[in-house]
């Protein structure tokens, strides 16, 4: 077993930590007002529980897809899933192909000894589903994941040294493949924002229930693989959408019984009320998370608390009780 990939991934983390990743743009949600309403209610009624994957989330937060297979990973990832299991959260591991293809031990993706009740996500590239239909269920069997989410990042790919380049075929062959898998497949950008036309591809796949727009504002990847190879990746930093474009978008495209997931930049409960109010029916966040999960399961509680409260009192501005509520309640 190799210990190369293992290194590249504590190299991300390790990026993430201590240089600058995010992207030098806005998620754009800056333009987004909420509208006042009156709250003819008891600010401790409000109700922020909402339903993923069949499951109740006490809060519409899922961790996003960050680590896996790396020296540090098992550590982060397991804080992470005892944080989301006592607060009612959603998870998703990082990519599994390291695990798959046997050059890194599974522990670090194996979370249900800690997180049994919580909704887990299993994660792939979109460019393997060209390894079959097999390859995906055991991503999903592995860690006794809830669902299935396959990132598409074909500029990270591409500015990835050793990065995969071949795109070809992947929609037919996801199509094929989710006429019949077992279980819920997303997608889920990685920081440039799901393009339209996959969005309208997505729609019209009952196969497929949902997305993550993870739109341009937060973590850029384009900025980490210059950091990895020591390249000016600067001119490609602005390629994507801003990720309240992108759920505006995504709304527009999305059947009724896809579920929208809103992420890229969004570091406080406004802006999670904001993406709510837009149409997402829930946030996921990755950079916040990851310094959190490397600090202590106390910063990652006190991270998530914090984010409740300013949610909270966007909510009690606009009058909504229930998260439901909020839909529809901005303008600009």
């Amino acid at each position: 077993m190799t210990n190369q990939p293992n290194h590249k991934k504590d190299l991300h983390i390790q990026a993430c930590l201590d240089q600058r990743v995010e992207s030098s743009l806005t998620n754009g949600f800056e333009r987004i007002k909420l509208s006042g309403g009156w709250p003819d209610f008891s600010f401790y009624e409000m109700d922020l529980k909402c339903r993923f994957l069949g499951k109740t989330l006490e809060l519409p937060l899922m961790v996003s897809p960050l680590t896996g297979g790396g020296t540090l990973s098992r550590r982060i990832n397991r804080r992470l899933a005892k944080a989301a299991e006592t607060l009612g959260l959603a998870m998703a591991v990082g990519s599994q192909k390291l695990m798959l293809d046997k050059l890194a031990s599974p522990d670090s993706y194996l979370l249900r000894d800690i997180a049994p009740t919580m909704p887990l996500l299993a994660n792939i590239g979109l460019v393997h589903v060209t390894r079959g239909k097999d390859y995906l269920l055991r991503a999903v069997e592995s860690i006794g994941a809830d669902g299935l989410i396959l990132y598409v990042n074909p500029i990270q790919e591409v500015l990835q040294e050793g990065g995969e380049k071949d795109f070809s075929g992947l929609l037919p062959k996801l199509e094929e493949i989710t006429a019949d898998f077992p279980y819920p497949v997303l997608l889920k950008e990685v920081g440039a924002g799901i393009p339209e036309p996959l969005m309208q591809w997505i729609a019209r796949q009952r196969g497929i229930v949902g997305l993550d727009v993870a739109g341009l504002g937060g973590t850029n990847w384009a900025r980490i693989e210059g950091l990895m190879s020591h390249c000016d990746y600067a001119i490609y930093e602005s390629l994507g959408t801003p990720t309240a474009e992108a759920v505006i978008a995504a709304k527009r495209h999305l059947r009724v019984d896809q579920q929208l997931i809103a992420s890229g930049g969004i570091r406080n409960g406004l802006d999670m009320a904001k993406a709510l109010a837009l149409g997402a029916d829930l946030v996921s966040l990755g950079l916040p998370f990851l310094q959190w999960a490397s600090q202590s399961l106390e910063a990652i509680t006190a991270g998530v608390a914090a984010l409740k409260k300013e949610l909270q009192v966007a909510m009690w501005y606009t009058g909504s009780r229930e998260l439901h509520a909020l839909r529809g309640k901005y303008h600009g």
